[in-house]
């Protein structure tokens, strides 16, 4: 491949990737909702603990790798050292396995008495068990994926993904419902869920292994061309210079994960001990359905983490990966210290976060109670302890979007330090927030919901400050604000009308859909005639930036 062709492909291989993370987040969510309606909240409480644990085992050995090694490459692809790009990724191939292997070995030293002593989770040690071998196979994975995108091709880490996340969601729906069925036992079929997770691992990690073999992306002319390669030495120590900051990052993004971990089942069973009378009228419902009172933390951990999450996530999900396409653009502004740039890109940015992550966050604010009761309709007992929190998270749930923008911008400027610096701040809220509030019994689950929000809100109003001092540019938050959020006030109220009134009695599905549907044409129109340029100048802005 020239290297006028690779410059061509950069458009390219954001749009394959785009499709591709859009993909794996609707097949993700294909595994969730099954799986929890399999499960139960009992059930995910096992699964997701072994989640908590992977999280920061993988931040710590996997989630820099790709990254870095797509920086690396790329930039000695720019000047044509083709042999320190096979050096490289022949030395990052070895010291990942090393440390994904230590990784594995760490989870499996610390399952039993973290599960047993910490987290007081004895049931979840077979499901903490069974992921331990995936941070090995992320870790291989995560080189070949940095190798491929350095070179500008993201077909193979696109298809890799897609393959584990169909691998994920047909095994672990299929071995739960069966090991479920054969045992009767909650534990060994959520480790069956995860059994899938870990296989699925491998199916990516085995497709990026043979795709190597057929073509590695550098021809014989290049390597020809290329000088001789650096010592392995120099090339190991410029990775793990660029690493290290963002390995912090990963970590901090993972502390809340485990925040809740260690604190929600441990502070719903003190709030048990210590009023026992209201929770046993107010979960009775719970109770009656097979959940003793001694594993009340545990379920409603299982639901919190399992259904709530899994269904609040999928929003800043989708706002980042409409934010992240105007990234570069950011950098190369940044770079030539383009102050009206900047401006200009910024505002893209934050209109585009605002214009979908308010809708998305306040409808689902609305329409959390049909939502759930839906999805989870053979889990009744589930869906009613996850209504409130549900509708708090998204309530203040634009807080969490607009945070993933701030880190993307700050990555973008070189300034990783920021997101880890904001992230242990709000780590540090998150904690005294969970432990002061879930032990409160009117509270109970949704003082997790509250202490979340307010961790991102600090965290965005720090990361505002750090960005105007950065930048030193107006952006006109304010004004972006206040126009998608009366659009958004409008467009769920169009969609309250007609879900109680107008499509009453035509079946939940499509009381739910055609209402979303209509509620989403009017913010369209809405959007249209008070800020007709929201769509039209974010795509036009972008296509110029990226020109």
């Amino acid at each position: 491949m020239s290297r006028n062709s690779r410059s061509k492909s950069i458009i390219e291989n954001a749009a394959v990737l785009f499709i591709a993370m859009a993909i794996t987040k609707a097949v993700g969510a294909m595994l969730k909702i099954p799986l929890g309606n399999i499960l139960g909240g009992l059930g995910m409480s096992y699964f997701s603990s072994a989640y908590s644990v992977f999280g920061p085992v993988f931040a710590l050995t996997a989630a820099a790798v790709p990254t870095v090694l797509s920086r690396i490459i790329a930039g000695e692809v720019a000047i044509g050292k083709f042999k320190n790009v096979r050096k490289i990724r022949r030395i990052v191939l070895s010291y990942a396995a090393m440390l994904g292997f230590c990784g594995t070995i760490l989870i499996l030293v610390i399952t039993v008495p973290f599960a047993r002593i910490v987290t007081d989770a004895p049931k979840s040690i077979p499901s903490m068990l069974l992921i331990a071998p995936s941070v090995f196979f992320c870790c291989i994975a995560a080189v070949y994926r940095g190798y491929y995108e350095g070179l500008l091709n993201a077909l193979p880490t696109a298809i890799s993904q897609v393959v584990e996340a169909v691998v994920k969601s047909v095994l672990g729906v299929t071995f739960a419902y069966i090991v479920l069925n054969k045992t009767d036992s909650l534990s060994y079929a959520a480790a069956a869920a995860v059994l899938g997770i870990t296989i699925s691992e491998i199916a990516g990690m085995l497709f990026l292994f043979f795709r190597s073999f057929s073509s590695d992306g550098i021809t014989k002319e290049e390597l020809d061309l290329s000088p001789p390669s650096d010592s392995a030495v120099s090339l190991l120590k410029k990775f793990l210079s660029e690493a290290f900051p963002i390995t912090l990052g990963a970590l901090a993004i993972n502390l809340n994960s485990l925040i809740d971990l260690l604190t929600i089942t441990g502070s719903i069973n003190y709030a048990v001990n210590n009023n026992r009378a209201f929770f046993l009228a107010r979960f009775t419902y719970e109770l009656a359905s097979g959940v003793e009172s001694k594993e009340l933390g545990n379920f409603i951990y299982g639901c919190y983490t399992g259904i709530v999450a899994s269904i609040f996530t999928l929003i800043p999900a989708m706002t980042g990966m409409l934010g992240k396409s105007a990234l570069p653009a950011v950098a190369a502004a940044w770079e030539r210290r383009d102050t009206t740039g900047i401006n200009r890109n910024l505002r893209i940015l934050f209109k585009g976060t605002f214009v979908l992550g308010l809708p998305l966050c306040l409808g689902m604010a609305a329409f959390a109670k049909p939502v759930l009761n839906l999805l989870y309709s053979a889990k009744p007992a589930e869906a009613y302890v996850c209504v409130q929190p549900l509708f708090i998270l998204s309530l203040g749930g634009i807080a969490l979007s607009l945070t993933g923008t701030l880190f993307s911008i700050f990555l973008a400027i070189g300034r990783a330090d920021l997101p880890v610096k904001l992230m242990l701040t709000g780590a540090i809220i998150k904690l005294c927030l969970n432990l002061l509030l879930i032990r409160i019994p009117e509270l109970n689950i949704s003082g997790a919901a509250i202490a979340t929000i307010g961790c991102y809100a600090i965290i965005c109003v720090f990361g505002m400050i750090c960005l105007k001092r950065l930048a030193r540019v107006k952006i006109g938050i304010p004004v972006f604000f206040v126009k998608a959020f009366f659009n958004s006030i409008l467009c769920i109220f169009t969609a309250l009308i007609f879900y109680n009134y107008v499509f009453m009695g035509s079946g939940r599905v499509f009381q739910l859909a055609l209402s979303v549907i209509t509620g989403a044409g009017v913010y369209a129109m809405g959007t249209f005639v008070f800020d007709r340029n929201a769509f039209t100048g974010y795509f036009s802005r972008l296509q110029k930036a990226k020109k």
